[in-house]
């Protein structure tokens, strides 16, 4: 049986905001989660707002209003995301339960492709990011330097996020958060 078969799961959202690929300002993606998908929309469309103040060429937006990508620059490859995306956390219910309270899991952004890894179906606990992090620095042509891997370990044990940054490979990991906590 899988844990919190048959209870009642939480669904959470998360808005994110980012560039497109690897242009300048790649490493501060960030994230935050939302209950509900208005409170998501909402926050996205501050960030929207924040942005149109600044000098842009277009706009592209899903008729859902979950994604705009807003390109300042086309020629410098220069476009910022603002994504909503769902998640399903698999060890969150809505009566906290002790046993799940220290399992936690990570939404994965591929900085690269500008999605999210596994359509955020597949949220990883804290090992579960180390093996996607040495699966997907399996194949590259660059080693890590240990205190580059210190870090990104650091991160996933002790701050919540991280980043895996390395040759053809730039992964975000954001800690989801209990729906108690938010």
């Amino acid at each position: 049986m899988l844990p919190n078969q048959n209870l009642n799961l939480m669904k959470l959202y998360a808005s994110l905001h980012g560039v497109c690929g690897l242009a300048e300002g790649y490493s501060d993606t960030t994230v935050q989660f939302f209950k509900t998908l208005e409170q998501a929309k909402e926050h996205k469309a501050r960030l929207l707002a924040l942005l149109m103040k600044e000098e842009h060429e277009e706009i592209i937006t899903h008729t859902d209003g979950t994604q705009d990508i807003i390109v300042m620059n086309d020629l410098e490859s220069e476009h910022e995301i603002l994504k909503i995306i769902e998640v399903n956390p698999l060890w969150d219910i809505d009566k906290p339960d002790p046993a799940n309270s220290n399992v936690r899991e990570w939404l994965m952004w591929n900085q690269m492709d500008t999605e999210v890894m596994y359509d955020g179906e597949y949220l990883p606990t804290d090992m579960g990011c180390i093996k996607e992090a040495t699966d997907a620095m399996h194949g590259t042509t660059e080693s890590m330097p240990m205190d580059e891997w210190a870090d990104f370990v650091g991160g996933i044990y002790y701050r919540g996020e991280a980043m895996l940054d390395a040759d053809d490979v730039c992964i975000h990991f954001f800690r989801v958060p209990k729906s108690d906590t938010l």
